[in-house]
């Protein structure tokens, strides 16, 4: 995944940082956060943020895509 892939699916730069020898670009679209770290222009790590849900009506279909990307399970 890029950064420029993340815009295309309307994510929004939300925050730039720098601490010890990395830098952070912070991306939000609702409920999900993608962080990419670099040491200085390598890319180090893409992480995942989701903000707690409660609560949430859910089908059948949804839930087994859920299921499938937050258990690692093969269908």
């Amino acid at each position: 995944m890029t950064e420029i892939q993340l815009k295309q699916l309307d994510f929004k730069l939300i925050k730039q940082y720098d601490h010890d020898q990395y830098n952070t670009n912070r991306y939000k679209k609702g409920i999900l956060e993608v962080e990419f770290t670099y040491e200085v222009e390598e890319l180090h790590d893409i992480s995942l943020t989701i903000e707690e849900v409660n609560a949430v009506p859910v089908t059948i279909n949804e839930l087994l895509v859920l299921n499938l990307i937050f258990n690692k399970e093969i269908l």
